[in-house]
């Protein structure tokens, strides 16, 4: 891109986001809150342990949260317009079309009883003016750009005749098919060997290239922001604690949150036979979450504050932003080497 973030405009705005679960024990607010944007050409890193309500603001933003889930509040901007006011059968048209996404289990995703040909036809009967015999040519094409060799034979296959890297390549092509301006990709290498794991990624950039497609990426996996995103955000408890450019919040976090799990990466020059810090307590029952900060009962810097009242996301310069009354700095180095020093 040749124009900053701050003078773009982005292509996927997430404002307010309040998505919430209403079971028979009470109300689960997986989404409490959520402020993202997403811009053309570039990747938005979303990560955060599991139950953090990443996978759910990405249902959030498809419109696919099923009941007892509801979104409850908030804006869902595609470039102008407002994915929330929007029909089903309105936003049946942006899905595929607009909007694409790559879902965690691609095994899940694809209809065991049909070849992989027919979603791939589907999305470019649905959205484009070809006849069968040509989405049939395009679908061919389509397998053949994700690298999946003999694409005129595997065409015709069946989910469970192929890998889990080809099934993953088939839900990229999928999702890409009708070249959506906006790709949500939820952990879009899980259960992936490390090689092709290295290959899906290489693929998204090199598509993202071609495109422009803005990508939403959800995962669990920091090594993979650090080497595919611009800008990350973290989530705690169905909130964004931590928000900045991917090489500032890894030089620099301020959320104690985004510091432990910093930490917890294994690294090279960790000491050999000492375990990994880890981040203490457990995550909050999201039926009874507590007051004020929600992070506070596993805080090594918890104040009285944190209790009384929860933090703003404060802005810290440079698109930096971060929710915590403290703002602690941030060593690598533990604790006791730096007392001993």
């Amino acid at each position: 891109m040749t124009e900053s973030l701050e003078a773009a405009s982005p292509v996927l705005s997430i404002r307010n986001l309040k998505t919430h679960f209403f079971t028979d024990l009470g109300v689960v607010p997986a989404v409490d809150g959520v402020d993202l944007e997403v811009f053309a050409g570039q990747t938005l890193g979303v990560v955060g342990e599991s139950g953090c309500g990443k996978s759910v603001t990405g249902l959030s933003a498809m419109r696919l949260v099923a009941p007892p889930g509801k979104i409850v509040s908030g804006e869902i901007l595609l470039r102008d317009e407002n994915l929330l006011t929007l029909t089903e059968k309105e936003m049946q048209q942006r899905r595929g079309r607009d909007l694409g996404m790559i879902f965690q289990e691609p095994m899940t995703s694809l209809d065991p009883l049909y070849p992989v040909r027919d979603p791939l036809m589907e999305a470019l009967l649905a959205h484009t003016a070809m006849t069968k015999q040509e989405a049939l040519q395009e679908s061919i094409r389509l397998l053949g750009a994700v690298g999946i060799p003999n694409p005129e034979k595997r065409v015709n296959s069946y989910p469970h005749e192929l890998s889990g890297g080809m099934r993953q390549r088939v839900m990229i092509a999928v999702a890409l098919s009708c070249k959506p301006a906006v790709l949500i990709a939820d952990e879009p290498t899980t259960a992936l060997d490390v090689t092709v794991q290295a290959q899906i990624l290489a693929l998204l950039r090199d598509l993202q290239k071609e495109t422009g497609t803005a990508i939403l990426m959800i995962t669990h996996n920091l090594g993979l922001v650090a080497e595919n995103c611009q800008t990350v955000a973290v989530m705690y408890a169905g909130k964004v604690v931590e928000k900045a450019p991917v090489r500032t919040l890894f030089k620099n976090p301020r959320h104690p949150y985004t510091q432990g799990l910093l930490r917890a990466v294994p690294r090279l020059d960790h000491p050999p036979k000492q375990p990994l810090p880890t981040i203490p307590g457990m995550v909050p029952n999201p039926l009874r979450l507590p007051t004020g900060c929600r992070f506070r009962s596993r805080c090594l810097f918890a104040i009285d504050k944190c209790a009384a009242e929860q933090p703003p996301l404060a802005e810290l310069g440079g698109g930096h932003v971060s929710a915590c009354w403290v703002q602690p700095e941030f060593s690598l180095v533990p604790s006791e080497t730096r007392a001993a020093s």
